[in-house]
């Protein structure tokens, strides 16, 4: 992806998977935490079933954070303002 200089870089993934690779070598979940977490103005959010294969290891590793996939739409909705909260405030706590 080519950033704008100086952009915020937001990442949000959906996955029903565990990570997989089908690069030669294969991209292991170490090379992807080092990626992430050298990446400036990082905000990589992750939802999944499952939390246990390291999407929220590579969330932490982005300075995000790991949801639940879940078929509750009242939920995903919770996350996803959440995170527009957060993005959009740059963060802080403004005005609480």
């Amino acid at each position: 992806v080519n950033w704008r200089p100086g952009a915020d870089r937001i990442i949000i993934v959906f996955s029903d998977e565990k990570e997989q690779s089908f690069f030669s070598p294969t991209l292991t979940t170490s090379d992807l935490i080092d990626t992430v977490s050298a990446t400036p103005q990082l905000k990589l959010y992750t939802f999944s079933k499952f939390d246990f294969y390291g999407w929220d290891e590579l969330a932490d590793a982005g300075n995000g954070k790991y949801f639940p996939l879940t078929s509750n739409p009242t939920e995903m909705y919770a996350s996803l303002m959440e995170i527009l909260d957060e993005i959009c405030k740059g963060g802080n706590n403004e005005g609480q």
